[in-house]
């Protein structure tokens, strides 16, 4: 019979994405019944290569802002691709958790282009409704959950569509995708009925959202030198007997 410990979970819904340089990577974890941020005691990163050697054993982590980090060596040397492996051990309360995530060497890494100033600037009454319950996810302040939300999204989003994070070389309308999808989740945290202003935005950032998916460019080592990839048309289909706008 396994012994039962607490409920911790780990806040990284998705895997990393690696750069070729020497970079500090982090693991923050709460505990899964409040959302308040738990402090290691101390823990170790290990990181594996596809081949299954390690780049990294073992490695003590350092506890910054109760998040564990540590700073990895230049991959410069190392290959881009997927089949990477991180692994986290971290003691907290005594008890010894390990997280295990999968990571890609990339070449070019899309970045969080979007603050929650840049929210207010769509959105101003959102600086003054700000859910009482956002204050238990630790030291989060404000709308930062739905910003960071977002960002795990558009990773999950290139990972679901079959795209190779590690031949990417380039993206071009991550920023309205971003902030199409922040400001979506944002009103739906505040709906209350069917008939309420949130619930209205929350529809109509929906299918802005849209839009800004069939702008967002992906482009690839692979494509032959001078080729650009083009924006793709937006179709939208209606049922029999209603106008296509």
């Amino acid at each position: 019979m396994a012994a039962r410990t607490e409920t911790i979970a780990a806040v990284r819904p998705v895997p990393y994405l690696l750069g070729q340089v020497a970079q500090t990577v982090t693991c923050p974890v709460r505990h899964g019944s409040t959302g308040a941020l738990q402090t290691p005691s101390s823990g170790t990163l290990t990181v594996k290569r596809p081949d299954g050697t390690s780049f990294l054993s073992a490695g003590v982590v350092t506890v910054s802002n109760s998040v564990a980090t540590y700073d990895l060596a230049s991959l410069a040397a190392e290959d881009v691709g997927q089949g990477w492996v991180l692994e986290w051990s971290l003691v907290i309360s005594s008890v010894t958790y390990t997280f295990r995530y999968d990571a890609y060497v990339c070449a070019y890494i899309p970045h969080n282009s979007i603050s929650v100033q840049d929210l207010y600037t769509y959105e101003p009454e959102l600086r003054h409704r700000v859910p009482q319950g956002q204050s238990t996810r630790g030291d989060d302040t404000g709308w930062q959950p739905q910003v960071d939300d977002a960002y795990y999204a558009l990773i999950q989003w290139l990972l679901d569509g079959g795209h190779r994070p590690w031949l990417i070389v380039g993206m071009t309308g991550t920023r309205e995708w971003l902030r199409t999808l922040a400001l979506m989740r944002c009103c739906r945290a505040l709906s209350t009925t069917t008939e309420d202003q949130w619930t209205k935005k929350t529809t109509d950032y929906r299918y802005e959202h849209k839009d800004a998916s069939a702008k967002l460019v992906v482009q690839y080592s692979t494509d032959l030198s001078g080729t650009r990839r083009g924006v793709a048309s937006v179709v939208r289909l209606a049922p029999v007997g209603r106008p296509v706008c």
